[in-house]
């Protein structure tokens, strides 16, 4: 008897430990669903997977397949795709769905000033002429053209100075463009996108001239040159950067607006509202029916979303938010927010609780709405950032 009883107390004691180490079926129920990924028959449109309020448990199990026809283009007007260096994911995107995009802006590339009319090009251990190659082969029914953004690389106030305030401005100028247009021959770019708006301070408002001359001789050369445009926020320059917009467009391939970032860790929110996203862009079409000017115009597309937490949270990515909402409970819906168009979903982690905003299939298609009313394309930051079910839309 005593040996029975030993035994029991056993069993008890395994039980009640076990019991203790197994967490609650409701809050891990999402770890049991199985993702599918690779090619389907039917895009997400068809397969009415582009709802409102989807559910966390369709997002973890679809994200990974798409429509077996990548060559369809849904969205007719104008696609850029950036790609990162330190985000791999990007590069097999952009072979994989090249005939949905019109232009793949890898981010290698920086300029710096070394000395007077001298310009050095630095970043250019990042190309890779084999993707190049593949991307531009599997993209020939849009004619994919690759341009690499620059951006500038230690510009001291002197740098400045020298480039913007004359007598020295114009030699400084044609040293840039040169050295920008030698080594989109050398290293067969098509073109460059530029950011420089968000660098030049008190120098903003010289650089329209500059623009219009850097357009002029690239095209010359039949290069292409994208600009980089800040989105109306309410700052002093705003203004400044509407009325600028009349100046530039015909001197530029397109200039991409950089529609997202609109909330932060320090006021946590949506990442681009739509109305906000519909602002930034009627400002800059002044209400002109005019398809030239409303078409250069590319609307920033985020693809990546935000958690935050009660003490502050940050940036996500695809992989990262599929295993936030394995956390989500049974049946768990995003909510969707009418005024903002955007979705999020609130869990609960090991960590705490989180109120993410990442892009969905739906609000991805909203946004394409409005560039499709407004005569705009798209410019997506960054491809290899989102969900593969994503490009189904393009």
């Amino acid at each position: 008897m005593k040996c029975l009883s030993t035994i029991i107390q056993v069993l008890v004691m395994l039980s009640v430990c076990f019991a203790t180490l197994s967490p609650p079926a409701d809050k891990k129920s999402q770890k049991g669903v199985k993702p599918q990924d690779g090619p389907r028959k039917n895009n997400v449109l068809d397969r009415k997977l582009v709802v409102e309020t989807p559910y966390a448990k369709d997002i973890i199990k679809y994200h990974a397949t798409f429509h077996q026809s990548i060559t369809t283009r849904n969205f007719l007007n104008s696609v850029l795709g950036f790609v990162t260096p330190w985000n791999n994911k990007g590069y097999d995107v952009a072979k994989t769905w090249a005939p949905k995009f019109n232009y793949i802006a890898p981010v290698w590339l920086q300029v710096k000033r070394q000395s007077p009319n001298i310009y050095i090009i630095s970043g250019l251990h990042d190309v890779d002429h084999a993707w190049m190659k593949v991307v531009k082969q599997k993209g020939t029914p849009s004619n994919v053209r690759i341009l690499p953004r620059l951006l500038l690389e230690n510009w001291q106030l002197s740098d400045l100075k020298a480039f913007f305030k004359e007598p020295s401005s114009l030699s400084e100028q044609k040293a840039l463009i040169e050295e920008v247009k030698k080594t989109c021959k050398q290293w067969n770019f098509d073109g460059i996108v530029l950011e420089m708006l968000s660098q030049i301070g008190k120098y903003v408002e010289k650089s329209v001239k500059f623009i219009q001359q850097f357009g002029l001789e690239m095209s010359e050369d039949d290069f292409k040159l994208i600009l980089v445009y800040p989105p109306f926020r309410g700052y002093p320059t705003d203004e400044f950067f509407v009325k600028a917009y009349n100046d530039i467009y015909p001197y530029v391939e397109a200039i991409s607006v950089m529609t997202y970032d609109f909330s932060s860790t320090q006021k946590p929110g949506p990442n681009a509202p739509l109305y906000w996203i519909r602002l930034c862009l009627e400002k800059l079409i002044e209400n002109e029916d005019n398809p030239s000017k409303r078409s250069k115009i590319l609307l920033g597309l985020n693809f990546y979303g935000n958690s935050y937490t009660a003490n502050g949270g940050g940036p996500i990515v695809g992989t990262e938010y599929i295993e936030l909402l394995k956390n989500a409970k049974n049946n768990q819906m995003l909510t969707y927010n009418n005024n903002t168009a955007e979705n999020y979903i609130e869990i609960r982690t090991f960590q705490g609780a989180k109120k993410i905003f990442f892009p969905t299939l739906y609000s991805i298609q909203k946004r394409l709405d409005l560039a499709r009313e407004l005569g705009t394309g798209v410019a997506v930051w960054e491809l290899g950032q989102g969900l593969d079910y994503f490009y189904d839309l393009f």
